[in-house]
């Protein structure tokens, strides 16, 4: 089926020639995410009991989702909220205009390559 799917083959090929860069993308949002878990679980010691805690509000913070089930109640620990939610939003949106950029490009390709027949 997705080999006769001319959508999915384009995505397959704009996420295999842009793999670099969405790799270095999940990895410095892994990196972001383990460091915000990391200054939260120091400055909110009450609040969260273990590290997974601590990893589990990252993301939810970082993809800016915001369950409220578990939230920082200190001054020190709103801040490192609201930074942490900042640079999520960017780096949440950095692997959408890669991939936006790549479908671009390989569409633009095979126009090329239809007009070239």
């Amino acid at each position: 089926m997705f080999r006769y799917s001319k959508s999915v083959t384009v995505i397959v090929n704009v996420i295999r020639n842009q793999r670099m860069a969405l790799l270095a993308v999940c990895s410095m949002a892994g990196a972001y995410i383990l460091l915000s878990a990391l200054i939260v679980f120091n400055v909110e010691p009450d609040t969260f009991d273990t590290f997974f805690e601590a990893a589990y509000w990252a993301v939810v913070s970082l993809t800016t989702v915001g369950y409220g089930d578990i939230y920082p109640v200190s001054a020190a620990g709103r801040v490192v909220t609201m930074l942490s939610s900042f640079v999520g939003i960017a780096i949440v949106a950095l692997p959408a205009g890669i991939i936006t950029a790549g479908y671009m490009s390989e569409l633009e390709k095979q126009d090329e390559d239809t007009s070239e027949k």
